[in-house]
C-alpha cells in the first residue's frame, strides 16, 4: 500500500536515480514533478529557463505528438499507480489476518481514483482497467464515461473510509471528498453539465466536520516541518508525503531547488545548498499582487520562494539535496474557494454570507483587505492579474492565484473559466509570443503519448493531434 502511495513522491524503489519504468528519466519524471509542471509552466503563474528540448514546448504552449517527458512522465505514472492498485486488490485476499483488509482496499482504490482523475484532466480518455479486468489491452473511456465511473466509486469508497485519518498522509473520507469538490467545479468541462450544487454538498462535508482549520501562518503550509507543525498540517487535507532521508527524489526537490539560482542557494536561505536556475515566475503572477511587472519579467529575476527546505524555527532540513517538505495537495484554503465560487455561479446549498466569510477569512490571514468582499465582488467581472482582459466571477479567479499559486491548480482553473487557450488572456511565452497570444482550443488537453497508442490498438489519440 505504501509502494501505490510513494508513486506521487519517488522515481523509483531504490534512490533518486532510480526509476520504476525504464523509458522515463527518473530525476525528470516523478509523477508531483511532472503534474506541478503541467499545471504551472504552461500557465500565466510559473515558467522555466532550461534548455531543455520540452521547455520550449510546455512553456509556449506548441506541443505535439513527439515525446515531452513530463507528458509522458504524468501519463505513464498514472497508468503505473493504476496498474499496481490493481494487482494489490487482487492480491490482498492473500493478506495477513491482522490487516485490515476493508481499509486498505479502500485506500488503494483511492490512490486509483486520483490517478484517473490525473488522467481525465490531462487526457480525457485514458485506457482503463480495474482488479476485475480480463482482457490482457485495456479499452479507451471516454471523458464522461471516466467522470461518471469516479463518481459512483468515489461515493463507495468514502463509505469505507475513516472520517479522519489517524495517519497524515493517509487517505480518509475528506481526501475523497475534496477530490469529489473539485469533480464537480470542473463538470462542466469533463461533462458539459454544471455540478456546483454538488461541488458545496462535499464542500460542506468538510466545513462541517470541524476537523480543519486554516493554518496561522500561511509560511509554515510550505515549509520543512508542515507535516509535523500542528499549526500548519491543520489545514492540510491530503499531502504528497517527503523525506530528505527517507524519500529522496527530485520531485518537491525539483520544485524547491529548480526555484532558486545558484547564488541564492544556500543551507541558510532555503535549507538546500545550491540552485538550478529554472522555474521562475511571470509577470502576471506579479500583477496578480498588485505590483508592476514587465509581461517578459520572467526572463529577469522574479523568483518565487514559496516552498522552502527550512523549518519552521529557521532550522534546516535534514537533507541539504532532499527536502522534507510536504506538497499540500489538497488544503482546507481551496475548500473555502470552491464552496465561494461555487456560491458565485448559482449553486445551491450554500449561502452568499459563508462565501463572503470564507474568503475574508483568507484575506485576514494574508493581511490585506478584506472589507470590499461582498456578493457583488463574488458574481463581478474583473481584470485578471492587472491585465486588460475582463471575466465573469473573476475576483475568485484572481484570488484562487494568490491564494494557490504554485500549487498546480492554475492550468485546470484557466480551462474552466475559458482562458488557457484563447486570446482573451495573454501571458508571456503563450503561443511562442513574448507578450503572448491565443492558440488552437486542442492545447486544452495534452495528447495521449504515441508509446502507448503503438501498442494498444484500442486507444484514439485526441482531437487535433
Amino acid at each position: 500500500l505504501k509502494k501505490i502511495y510513494s508513486v506521487w513522491a519517488l522515481s523509483g524503489q531504490e534512490d533518486a536515480g532510480s526509476s520504476d519504468l525504464s523509458d522515463l528519466n527518473a530525476g525528470n519524471t516523478v509523477l508531483l514533478r511532472c503534474w506541478w509542471t503541467l499545471q504551472e509552466n504552461t500557465t500565466d503563474e510559473a515558467k522555466c529557463a532550461w534548455s531543455d528540448s520540452w521547455v520550449s514546448q510546455v512553456n509556449e504552449l506548441s506541443w505535439n505528438t513527439a515525446k515531452v517527458e513530463s507528458m509522458e512522465g504524468l501519463y505513464h505514472r498514472a497508468m503505473y499507480i493504476v496498474s499496481i492498485a490493481n494487482d494489490f486488490l487482487r492480491q490482498l485476499e492473500n493478506a495477513p489476518a491482522e490487516v485490515d483488509r476493508e481499509r486498505y482496499a479502500a485506500e488503494a482504490r483511492f490512490c486509483r481514483a486520483l490517478a484517473y482523475y490525473v488522467l481525465m484532466d490531462a487526457f480525457a480518455n485514458p485506457p482503463f482497467a480495474t482488479e476485475e479486468s480480463a482482457a490482457s489491452i485495456p479499452e479507451q473511456m471516454m471523458r464522461k464515461d471516466l467522470f461518471n465511473w469516479l463518481e459512483g466509486e468515489l461515493a463507495d469508497i468514502r463509505t469505507l473510509l475513516p472520517e479522519k485519518t489517524d495517519e497524515y498522509g493517509r487517505a480518509d473520507q475528506h481526501a475523497v471528498e475534496f477530490l469529489l469538490a473539485r469533480m464537480y467545479l470542473n463538470a462542466e468541462i469533463y461533462t458539459g453539465v454544471q455540478r456546483y450544487d454538488d461541488c458545496i454538498t462535499y464542500c460542506n462535508y468538510i466545513l462541517g466536520s470541524g476537523d480543519y482549520s486554516l493554518a496561522d501562518n500561511y509560511a509554515e503550509l510550505f515549509m520543512a516541518d508542515n507535516g509535523e507543525n500542528a499549526d500548519a498540517n491543520k489545514e492540510i487535507i491530503f499531502p504528497v508525503l517527503a523525506d530528505g532521508n527517507t524519500t529522496q527524489s527530485y520531485g518537491i526537490g525539483a520544485i524547491i531547488v529548480g526555484s532558486r539560482s545558484s547564488s541564492e542557494g544556500t543551507v541558510a536561505n532555503y535549507g538546500c545548498s545550491g540552485g538550478w536556475d529554472g522555474f521562475r515566475s511571470t509577470g502576471s503572477l506579479i500583477r496578480a499582487f498588485e505590483y508592476e511587472a514587465e509581461e517578459s519579467a520572467w526572463t529577469a529575476d522574479w523568483a518565487v520562494f514559496k516552498f522552502t527546505n527550512l523549518n519552521s524555527d529557521g532550522t534546516p532540513g535534514k537533507n541539504s539535496t532532499f527536502p522534507d517538505t510536504d506538497f499540500p495537495l489538497f488544503r482546507l484554503a481551496d475548500v473555502y474557494l470552491m464552496y465561494a465560487e461555487s456560491v458565485a455561479r448559482g449553486g445551491q446549498g450554500g449561502s452568499d454570507a459563508q462565501a463572503v466569510e470564507y474568503v475574508r477569512e483568507l484575506r485576514k490571514r494574508a493581511n490585506t483587505g478584506y472589507s470590499q468582499i461582498d456578493a457583488d465582488w463574488l458574481r463581478a467581472s474583473a481584470s485578471i492579474n492587472g491585465s486588460t482582459a475582463s471575466v465573469v466571477y473573476g475576483n475568485i479567479l484572481n484570488e484562487r492565484c494568490r491564494e494557490l499559486y504554485w500549487e498546480a491548480t492554475r492550468r485546470t482553473d484557466l480551462i474552466r473559466y475559458g482562458l488557457f487557450t484563447s486570446g482573451t488572456y495573454t501571458w508571456a511565452e503563450k503561443g511562442g509570443v513574448v507578450t503572448g497570444v491565443g492558440v488552437d482550443s486542442r492545447y486544452n488537453l495534452f495528447p495521449i503519448p504515441v508509446s502507448d497508442i503503438s501498442v494498444n490498438g484500442n486507444l484514439k489519440q485526441n482531437e487535433g493531434y
